[in-house]
């Protein structure tokens, strides 16, 4: 695969699994039906959205690592976004078997184990960032010296102009 496809789509997962914990938290403590099937809805969206990004990412594996991207950085990320998936459809599983049965004690879990999710899918987009921004994942050799779309107004004695 040579188009950066995922890029493109990492940020959906991370947008949809935080509202998704979000919704869940408010309906924990307000009890309103509609965030709580906005909750789950979005965690499922989030989820597939995730797998996708997933995906996409292990199909980008070798090219990053061809551009020298150390493999060591590209494995971390790569196995806290199979954990963070992992997590996630743990929830899904729970919010299953639980339906509309949610004591005291399951809001408790799930809340945590939701935490822990975010910190995992906050964590895999640290080490996602950190691969391009520290060994240059993805980025273009001659992306720096490329001549920009739009050139931005030259400034002389303080008036702007083209």
């Amino acid at each position: 695969m040579t188009h950066p496809i995922h890029p493109m789509l990492v940020h959906f997962p991370i947008a949809l699994l935080f509202v998704s914990v979000l919704f869940d938290l408010i309906f924990f403590y307000t009890g309103r039906e509609e965030f709580k099937k906005g909750g789950f809805w979005l965690l499922i969206l989030g989820w597939v959205a995730g797998l996708a990004a997933t995906l996409s990412g292990t199909w980008s594996e070798d090219i990053v690592e061809k551009a020298g991207v150390p493999k060591a950085a590209i494995e971390l990320h790569e196995t806290f976004a199979f954990s963070t998936l992992a997590l996630f459809a743990g929830l899904m599983l729970v919010r299953f078997w639980i339906r509309n049965r949610w004591s005291s004690r399951d809001r408790l879990l799930y809340a945590g184990m939701a935490m822990i999710g975010l910190a995992l899918l906050a964590t895999t987009g640290f080490w996602g960032g950190d691969l391009v921004y520290r060994y240059g994942a993805g980025v273009q050799p001659n992306a720096l010296n490329a001549p920009a779309v739009i050139s931005a107004p030259s400034v002389e004695n303080g008036k702007t102009g083209g």
